[in-house]
């Protein structure tokens, strides 16, 4: 696998990166309701995520799970399922906001590894990233080297998503002021409610 192949590998992740999803709203919502640190520990699982995607498709399971309609369809409801529950965790927030700070859910009062667990899971629960990797890494993977190529492009993928998503951290952090007051934090867990199920009826309509 050349330069060039890597140079343009990256271009591509990096605006798949940059266009919102599930991924990237968990990040901002986590940085702008709870803590940076723990933004930082959704990133982490997100990270691995990514991993556990390559090292299934360097093994064909990505080709299973798409040429299996059961499977797929598994795996898809179970995402729609889990997104559903994200929605509703920031409504329940919202309408638990009762002061002018930002009400920090019940979550974010547990161990760091829960937040680690909630962002290796919205990576691996959507099922248009298996079709990703099955429709784009077959381009960049030498067919003597699939392990070696997939892992390297996946911890690749890794690093150029999460680089982003520091970069929407920091950006989040200059927020943070206008978002203490009651009603903008009311709102703000609102929004991310429905856009949260929005992407969970998204998905849900989603077709091979």
């Amino acid at each position: 696998m050349g330069v060039e192949s890597i140079l343009a590998f990256v271009v591509i992740v990096f605006f798949i990166a940059v266009i919102p999803g599930p991924n990237a709203l968990l990040v901002l919502s986590t940085a702008l309701t709870q803590r940076k640190l723990f933004a930082m520990v959704n990133i982490l699982g997100v990270s691995l995520g990514f991993l556990f995607h390559a090292f299934i498709s360097a093994n064909g399971m990505s080709l299973v799970l798409s040429q299996t309609p059961w499977a797929f369809q598994g795996l898809k409801w179970i995402g729609v399922g889990y997104l559903i529950w994200l929605g509703y965790n920031h409504f329940k927030v919202a309408l638990k906001a009762e002061d002018g700070t930002l009400v920090i859910p019940q979550a974010a009062k547990r161990k760091m590894k829960q937040h680690f667990v909630k962002g290796l899971l919205t990576n691996l629960l959507n099922p248009k990233i298996v079709l990703f990797y099955l429709s784009i890494f077959p381009q960049f993977v030498d067919k003597q080297t699939v392990m070696r190529d997939s892992l390297m492009l996946g911890a690749l993928q890794a690093a150029v998503v999460a680089s982003w998503f520091m970069v929407v951290i920091l950006m989040a952090g200059t927020l943070k002021q206008w978002l203490t007051q009651k009603r903008t934090a009311k709102w703000m867990n609102f929004t991310c409610g429905i856009i949260f199920v929005g992407f969970s009826l998204q998905l849900a309509l989603f077709q091979l």
